[in-house]
């Protein structure tokens, strides 16, 4: 039937065009003696499918009704670790997921001294034994330490991850999934806010013990999920009595406020981790210093890290501390064999650092389902 609404001349040019597109000739059937490279199977169909809604329309019309038909999205059941998903985006729908996907993807062109760009350097060594610098002279160490100059430059930030394209595009989906829960502007479920809930005794949270639990979906999860839920949200301790009634229900963690929150993005720019290009403004607040050790919920305490990064924190390989309100990171040996903490911060004057007097600390309690709450913990206790 397709072929009956199309003529065959129609059919004719159209081919021919594709043939001239595939060889790398101007598609107008001019002649050239330049070829351009040959395209990729996929510019080939895109261009066909192009030409096809051209000569088409009705046709491309029918396929965008089966395509409204076919649109599904499924989410399986917990296997193995992961929950597979399945389904069919309508186009519009794919390309708004992709691109707020490649806005956090979206590798920086500019070179900004971080190693991010592909360039010669000379090699260290003169061939005499002895170390050069870049411009030939040797380096000479004035640090307590010792340590000679050339060991003590941070290692290249992009050789910090080691995730693959396709794990990075479901930690850039899930972190799409933590700033729509935690905008406040979604729509209750049940008159509260759709926040994350996992729930873990208090006894095997102390002792990194047993398993935690995502209420609602009944998930199973990992102890570090907790951790996850109660450093990005918040923690509810539900006390229950031997026969299991609810004896009492009490607070003890606070968020950043909104206002610390903007002090913190101001100063860090993006995820903390090396390597991790992640806005600020899309990444959790971690407590540097967790509030059942006393760390306070104030900017001196507090690092931007995007949800991959806050969750696996736990696993050791990378340690964060605080010095003079600036943080300062550690990463694993395979990446700085050197252990050096060095600072990494995008404030260069020390008076831009969020902590003057007349800038609000007192953190506040934020309720659920206002922005910054995205997820909760819950601490099962026994009376």
């Amino acid at each position: 039937m397709k072929a009956a609404r199309i003529g065959v001349t129609d059919r004719l040019a159209a081919d021919a065009v594709l043939a001239r597109f595939a060889a790398g000739r101007p598609l107008d059937g001019s002649v050239s003696a330049e070829v351009a490279p040959a395209p990729t199977t996929d510019e080939l169909a895109a261009l066909a499918a192009h030409i096809m809604a051209r000569l088409d329309p009705d046709g491309a019309e029918t396929s965008d009704r089966a395509g409204k038909r076919r649109r599904h999205f499924t989410i399986g059941k917990l296997r193995d670790g992961s929950v597979p998903v399945r389904g069919e985006l309508l186009p519009e729908v794919a390309a708004q997921l992709q691109k707020l996907i490649d806005s956090l993807l979206n590798p920086k062109a500019e070179d900004n001294g971080s190693g991010s760009t592909v360039r010669f350097r000379p090699s260290d060594d003169t061939g005499d034994g002895e170390r050069s610098s870049e411009y030939g002279a040797e380096e000479v160490s004035d640090r307590a330490d010792g340590l000679e100059p050339h060991k003590a430059k941070a290692p290249p930030a992009q050789a910090a991850d080691l995730r693959t394209h396709a794990q990075k595009r479901h930690d850039a989906f899930a972190t799409v999934l933590m700033v729509a829960a935690a905008s406040g502007g979604m729509p209750t479920l049940g008159g509260a806010a759709p926040t994350l809930v996992v729930s873990v005794t208090a006894e095997d949270f102390a002792n990194r013990t047993g398993r935690a639990r995502v209420e609602g979906a009944g998930y199973d999860v990992p102890v570090g999920a907790a951790d996850h839920a109660g450093c990005a949200g918040g923690v509810h301790r539900v006390l229950f009595d031997q026969k299991g009634a609810i004896v009492a229900i009490g607070t003890t963690a606070r968020l950043f406020n909104a206002t610390q929150r903007r002090a913190i993005v101001l100063r860090d720019r993006e995820c903390l981790i090396p390597g991790c290009s992640v806005p600020a403004e899309w990444c959790e607040i971690h407590r540097v210093t967790e509030h059942a050790r006393g760390g306070p919920t104030h900017t001196s305490n507090g690092v931007p890290l995007c949800w991959h990064h806050h969750r696996t924190l736990d696993e050791g390989i990378w340690h964060i501390r605080m010095r003079d309100g600036l943080p300062e990171i550690r990463g694993p040996r395979w990446w700085d064999p050197y252990a050096n903490g060095d600072p990494l911060t995008t404030t260069t004057e020390p008076s831009t650092t969020p902590s003057t007097p007349n800038m609000s600390e007192n953190a506040h309690e934020n309720p659920r389902g206002t922005p910054g709450d995205g997820a909760l913990l819950i601490l099962k206790c026994r009376n």
